[in-house]
């Protein structure tokens, strides 16, 4: 599943489907939500009545037909805490933004050399920089919705692929270890058939590798408005801690929750982070992808996290951040007087916070 693509809830045990407005209102219990508490193996059943629920190829378990998705996202209220703040005007916190920067902008970049590529016909999944923690795929010649799967020892990352033939990065997020990589293109509904698979071996150079470099998820360059704007912030920064106070700080100074977003928003979506940036607005997802560039742009490594907490009735994303010698720092950060705080821009914008954070999946 394109996590945040399809925008829906989990609607029983065994369909996994994620609402893109993260941060939507409690319209039942608390205790009454299920969520994942690891990527969702391809091989949990289909929705109940599912008469395809044998077909190995079918996604359905990902992908909730579009009846189903406007049911859940009807049940949308109102937030149950207050997202208003942040303002949303370019200012910045007091020692955070120390100017301009004109020097050099270097950031690890993805790309597909071609040196350990498998292909066929119009699919190509290139697995040369496998070590760096992501492979590129791309698929030409086909209309058709496609998907990238991304599996491993049981747990299974569903994506979307465009199908113009252009390369999308997708992150070895599990660890090292055998991978297989399958280019699905649509049948009907939430059927798929498998036009290419790879399996390949995995050795990361660090097991940091994977939150440094970017993604479909996590996506920019050199050249990338929000890159730039971490120069400008960190250009003053001496460590590692600097320069995520430095970013946590202007994204929960700068950036509004965007309510209308919320709403509106359709299956196929995903953050940009350089529009993020400009509107000074956007949702949980914005949020986290906008931090997760600009501190991985500072050679930072950062996850961007998508999961449940306790504060919310939908799906949530958030940050963990790795700081040198201190391990994954899971949604904290010191920025104020009263000590350690959680680490959710989202929240950190309205000075709200959640008590308790279930990771579901990693990017």
């Amino acid at each position: 599943m394109k996590l945040f693509r399809k925008p829906a809830a989990l609607l029983g045990a065994a369909l996994a489907l994620c609402l893109l407005p993260a941060c939507g209102p409690k319209t039942a219990p608390a205790q009454a939500r299920t969520f994942l508490a690891q990527p969702q193996a391809s091989s949990a059943p289909s929705a109940p009545g599912d008469s395809s629920s044998a077909d190995p190829n079918r996604l359905s378990d990902e992908d909730a037909p579009p009846d189903r998705e406007k049911e859940v996202l009807e049940q949308l209220e109102t937030p149950p805490v207050s997202l208003s703040a942040g303002s949303g005007t370019a200012v910045s916190a007091p020692g955070v933004d120390s100017g301009a920067y004109t020097g050099p902008i270097q950031v690890k970049t993805v790309s597909a050399p071609g040196k350990n590529a498998y292909k066929k016909g119009g699919s190509v999944i290139d697995a040369s920089n496998a070590t760096n923690g992501y492979v590129m795929v791309r698929q030409s010649g086909t209309e058709k919705r496609l998907k990238a799967q991304v599996k491993k020892d049981g747990m299974t990352y569903n994506y979307d692929l465009n199908h113009d033939g252009n390369y999308e990065a997708f992150p070895l997020q599990m660890g090292d270890g055998s991978y297989t990589v399958r280019i699905m293109e649509n049948v009907s509904g939430s059927s798929y058939r498998e036009l290419f698979s790879a399996s390949f071996p995995v050795k990361l150079s660090s097991s940091l590798a994977p939150f440094l470099y970017p993604n479909q998820y996590v996506n920019y360059t050199a050249s990338s408005a929000a890159v730039k704007k971490s120069y400008d912030l960190c250009s003053g920064s001496k460590t590692d801690v600097d320069k995520l106070k430095a970013v946590y700080n202007f994204l929960i100074k700068n950036i509004k929750y965007d309510y209308g977003k919320a709403a509106a928003v359709k299956s196929g979506y995903l953050p940009n982070v350089d529009s993020i940036l400009a509107s000074k607005k956007g949702i949980c997802f914005d949020y986290s992808a906008l931090m997760a560039a600009m501190l991985r742009a500072q050679n930072v490594p950062t996850k961007l996290v998508v999961g449940s907490a306790d504060a919310v009735a939908a799906t949530h994303s958030w940050n963990e951040v790795y700081l040198q010698g201190k391990g994954w720092i899971t949604i904290k950060i010191q920025n104020t007087s009263a000590g350690w705080k959680l680490m959710d821009a989202t929240f950190g914008a309205s000075n709200s916070t959640a008590k308790s954070y279930t990771a579901a999946r990693v990017y």
